[in-house]
């Protein structure tokens, strides 16, 4: 029985500048904000330690600055500092505690980390502030899945594409789940709608081939190896089991 390799995870909001605040309790002034724009750009730029100084020129300025707090978050983890990053996101919090994003990122984080427990704590308040955060279940689906807890990360998996029927991610990752349970051919399913609306995601063929494999349809297999291969050349696995389903044949 094949295992398989890897399942996909989602961090979008990691790498992506928040200029509207979420229901802002403070407003902030003009030179705050100006810093902050300064921040912002430097950030785009790739300058995260220039966004960093920036950040906290318009955080002295406006102690209440959630925005700014945020993106200094963004900014430090983009330098790895995740210790930084996870206090700038939990004071943003404090000051708005409808930041939506601010719990997101925070579970992110949490989850690269391995505390996957509290990563689902944030995405859960993430989306009881913003109920139609695709994301925020297809994160948390991730997370119970790290966990074992299939048949949450499937009813995740479920409302994220209830909200988005074009997310990809949500239906692979519950083709793997189901692919775990055993359940190959709903896992096929599943890599069939991500692939197309992302006929280029490799691992997509290379999990629907290992689907195939298990179903002894070996045929269809080493199609779907050799589609994984052409895709990404340095999928090592994807070769290794595509002779596996040679000599099965």
């Amino acid at each position: 029985m094949k295992t398989l390799y890897k399942f996909g995870v989602v961090a979008k909001a990691l790498i992506a500048l928040c200029l509207t605040a979420l229901l802002p309790l403070f407003a902030a002034d003009k030179a705050a904000e100006e810093a902050l724009n300064r921040g912002v750009a430097a950030v785009r730029q790739g300058n995260m330690q220039e966004g960093v100084k920036e950040l906290t020129q318009a955080i002295k300025i406006d102690p209440n600055y959630a925005l700014a707090y945020y993106n200094r978050g963004v900014a430090y983890y983009g330098l790895g500092d995740t210790s930084k990053a996870i206090a700038d996101w939990t004071q943003a919090i404090k000051i708005d505690p409808n930041y939506a994003l601010a719990y997101y990122n925070r579970g992110i984080v949490y989850a690269n980390l391995g505390d996957h427990k509290q990563a689902i704590a944030d995405y859960t308040q993430a989306i009881k502030i913003d109920p139609k955060y695709a994301d925020a279940y297809v994160s948390r689906g991730v997370a119970y899945h790290s966990l074992s807890d299939y048949k949450k990360a499937i009813s995740d998996y479920d409302q994220a594409i209830k909200i988005d029927p074009n997310y990809a991610l949500a239906y692979y990752n519950r083709g793997i789940v189901y692919a775990n349970l055993g359940d190959y051919k709903k896992a096929i399913e599943d890599y069939d709608q991500m692939i197309k609306i992302d006929p280029n995601y490799a691992l997509a063929y290379y999990n629907r081939g290992l689907a195939y494999h298990n179903l002894s349809d070996y045929k269809k297999a080493i199609v779907d190896y050799g589609q994984a291969i052409k895709i990404d050349s340095r999928l090592a696995v994807a070769y290794s089991d595509r002779g596996i389903a040679y000599d099965d044949l």
